[in-house]
């Protein structure tokens, strides 16, 4: 038992020493001028190493264009993000691809599982499969079960694109396979939470105008760098069936402009001072 958890232990700390995307990935739908959907999705740059090196920004894309209208970011984990889009290729449709991803998930984490555990005792799955049909022969038997049952990739994959005409958001873990499309937003990563409270608090919809869909992600961005691992610089990138256009440079500028005006605007209004005068009057 004792030895089973200790080696359960050195996975552990396999995987918490290797670098890590401690995130943020949004992704929101819209419209353009004619009504044809479209997404808008954000990232950011922060990547974290393992004790003592810290957080860096560094000028790396959080996501991968499957196809031209296709896109998938990541959360967790950068160094499997290839294994994880194997035989995604630029001819599969999206409800393909999301299938392809999670079954490499599953595969990746039985892999790591057998290399870093399993390995150790010379056992592999089919012996536990073994084991399972009948009564757990011992308390050393309990702590492998135990911790192959704890494990996982502790990373997500945030999957955009079209099925036709219908822009897709669909959330992907080893486990779980969120079809994001009737809440029309999703986001990944350290800061999710902020994030989605921000697309929830503007009330965002499916319907919202290019410009509203534009400046509401990037709002999510801005209020989830509160959190833990996520940076300041930001991707903003919008989807189309027709391919992928970044708003960069300037551009960022003016909506960091326009973030910072909305921020201060409540404090600085002519009509909360009148307020307070009349208080004290």
């Amino acid at each position: 038992m004792q030895n089973s958890h200790l080696a359960f232990t050195k996975l552990e700390n396999r995987q918490e020493a290797i670098i890590k995307f401690m995130t943020i990935c949004i992704a929101a739908m819209g419209k353009d001028g004619k009504g044809a959907d479209l997404i808008v999705f954000a990232t950011d740059h922060m990547i974290s190493l393992p004790p003592p090196l810290g957080q860096f920004e560094r000028p790396i894309e959080k996501y991968k264009k499957i196809n031209d209208n296709t896109i998938a970011m990541l959360s967790g984990n950068p160094l499997i993000f290839d294994d994880l889009l194997v035989d995604c290729r630029k001819s599969c449709g999206f409800d393909e691809i999301k299938k392809v991803i999670q079954k490499n998930m599953n595969s990746v984490k039985s892999d790591i599982i057998q290399k870093q555990l399993l390995d150790i005792f010379k056992m592999n799955y089919d012996y536990v499969k073994e084991v399972l049909r009948g009564p757990i022969p011992n308390p050393f038997i309990q702590g492998i079960l135990d911790s192959l049952s704890k494990f996982n990739l502790n990373t997500g994959i945030l999957l955009i694109g079209f099925e036709g005409d219908n822009a897709q958001i669909v959330e992907i873990t080893e486990t779980t396979m969120a079809d994001l499309r009737d809440i029309n937003f999703g986001a990944i990563g350290t800061g999710a939470v902020q994030a989605i409270n921000t697309l929830l608090f503007q009330r965002h919809s499916k319907d919202d105008s290019l410009p509203t869909t534009i400046y509401n992600v990037y709002k999510a961005k801005r209020n989830a760098e509160v959190s833990i691992g996520v940076g300041k610089e930001t991707d903003v990138i919008i989807l189309t069936k027709l391919g992928t256009t970044k708003i960069d440079g300037g551009k960022i500028q003016i909506l960091s402009k326009i973030y910072e005006d909305e921020l201060s605007f409540g404090k600085t209004n002519k009509q909360l001072y009148e307020l307070v005068q009349a208080l004290i009057k």
